[in-house]
């Protein structure tokens, strides 16, 4: 009889899938739940639309149905997750000083890493799905939710902020239903994305087509089942190809062949960072499915159409989580951050980035770390991230302008920038795939360090540079000027997200390329 990890608490229903398969019976589990998210999706938008007028109704079937998947996928461990949403409400709603949203981050931040340390100390190298998964989800939206509380009172204060979050700022504290069918709603609750809590709300209420009304888009498809048809059967089938890939030839290709000691005594340089590239472009596989299939969930259910394309075809990716194309030929880490766990990056600005006193590239990052877990690999991953992306960053300031003076020169940089965005993304990512310290400082070692003292010599070599000035906008008062170009610097590590004009712009870029 196939093995079942002895941390997973899920379903045993579908063991005969692994007995007979040998696949963990959390990946059968997680594939069948998200599947069933799909239908459910189907069903919530077939029998409970929003032109119903049944609001109420509507929560209760988000709720019910992500209890249900939760309770399938890691049995009566739920109660953690809802011990942590339940704090946060009182925290919340009853929490009056100035201070609550940083109360309900640590808070929320601090019961995850318990939980962290718990599982590390019991089952260090055992990765199956257990509550921290949905805990990553929660922590997210709570965290979200309680800055956005905290953006309002500051506006109704007159303290200035970023047009950003006024735009997400959220007016009165949700009461007990809308807060707890928003963190546990069916539609993200095992792998995300998250969503702000106005999206949501929207969704629920049918103010989404208002929305995109206002934007000047398109909202008869909202209402057409044949093109929510067609956003997830394209996504399906985009699924079904990774899950071949993950399942079939990834397996291959492991990823511990990197760190192996007979393997780098026996292979050069160049062989191996051959092996490299292609082991870890397998591992995403595992991510792409998780995702795409995510985004299936939620256009299923009515969320994330932003419009039409220049075809006049129907764009569902107002919920997506990843641009395959845009990270497998990315030409920048920037590009690279922008395309790769969209929504993570978003609330990683959303509340670190945009609010952190002082070195918020470097804080992000440590943060990114903490979210994801405890293995020193994603400390190794983040830390240098924030300096590979201050090099990426110096790059374009410095470098770029010297490859714009005719097309083959422009081209000859695309090359450059590729070759090197994907080999330091290779040098970047082994940590986090392999997790512990000694297997990583040997394959670093075995390569003499070269990428991160390049990318040390880059950050003090190359001079920083602010945003060139729109002369446009010369007559505009100083501090209009300034808040323009530190949004322009903002988002550079980390873009903003959400905004129907801006994710419509990026599909069209994609199409372009």
């Amino acid at each position: 009889m196939a093995p079942v990890s002895p941390l997973y608490d899920g379903s045993r229903l579908l063991y005969i899938v692994t007995d007979k398969t040998g696949v963990p019976l959390d990946q059968v589990n997680f594939v069948t739940a998200q599947f069933s998210a799909i239908l459910l999706g189907f069903i919530l938008r077939a029998f409970l639309p929003h032109s119903a007028g049944k609001p109420v109704w509507r929560l209760l079937f988000c709720l019910i149905a992500g209890i249900g998947l939760l309770y399938f996928m890691i049995g009566w461990s739920m109660w953690i997750v809802l011990l942590q949403v339940a704090v946060c409400y009182l925290l919340l709603r009853y929490l009056t000083t100035g201070y609550m949203q940083l109360v309900v981050f640590f808070f929320a931040m601090g019961f995850m890493l318990v939980m962290y340390v718990l599982r590390n100390m019991k089952y260090y190298d055992d990765l199956c799905y257990d509550a921290t998964y949905p805990l990553m989800i929660t922590t997210q939206k709570i965290t979200t939710l309680a800055f956005s509380i905290s953006d309002w009172k500051l506006h109704q204060k007159g303290v200035k902020m970023q047009e950003e979050r006024l735009k997400w700022s959220v007016r009165e504290i949700p009461g007990f239903l809308e807060y707890f069918a928003f963190t546990l709603s069916f539609q993200g609750i095992l792998a995300g994305p998250f969503c702000h809590y106005n999206t949501f709300r929207a969704f629920i209420e049918g103010n989404n087509k208002e929305r995109l009304q206002e934007s000047k888009l398109a909202v008869e498809y909202l209402d057409d089942p044949s093109t929510v048809m067609r956003a997830v059967v394209s996504k399906i089938a985009a699924v079904f190809m990774w899950i071949f890939i993950t399942a079939v030839v990834q397996p291959k290709f492991p990823d511990s062949k990197n760190v192996d000691p007979e393997f780098i005594a026996s292979h050069n340089m160049l062989t191996r960072l051959g092996y490299l590239y292609i082991s870890l472009f397998f591992q995403r596989a595992k991510y792409y499915v998780s995702w795409i299939l995510a985004d299936a969930v939620y256009n299923a259910s009515g969320l994330g159409y932003i419009g039409k394309d220049n075809d006049g075809k129907p764009l569902w990716t107002g919920m997506s989580n990843v641009f395959v194309w845009k990270i497998e030929t990315a030409t920048s880490l920037k590009v690279y951050l922008d395309n790769w766990n969209i929504m993570t990056s978003h609330w990683l600005r959303h509340v670190c980035y945009m609010r952190a006193p002082f070195l918020n590239t470097l804080l992000t990052f440590v943060l990114s770390a903490l979210w994801h877990g405890l293995f020193i690999g994603y400390y190794v991953t983040f830390v240098s991230a924030a300096f590979f992306v201050q090099a990426g960053r110096k790059i374009r300031q410095n470098i770029r302008p010297l490859f714009q003076s005719s097309s083959a020169a422009k081209f000859v940089y695309e090359v450059i920038t590729f070759l090197g965005t994907q080999l330091s993304l290779c040098f970047l990512v082994l940590s986090f795939v392999i997790l512990h310290w000694e297997p990583t400082i040997r394959f670093h070692s075995s390569f003499y360090w070269c990428c991160h003292i390049i990318v040390g010599i880059l950050v003090i070599v190359l001079p920083s540079k602010r945003p060139e000035r729109d002369e446009t906008k010369s007559q505009q008062p100083a501090k209009q000027e300034k808040q323009s170009q530190d949004s322009v610097k903002d988002q550079e590590e980390f873009p903003a997200d959400g905004d129907f004009k801006l994710r419509k712009r990026e599909v069209m870029s994609v199409q372009k390329s």
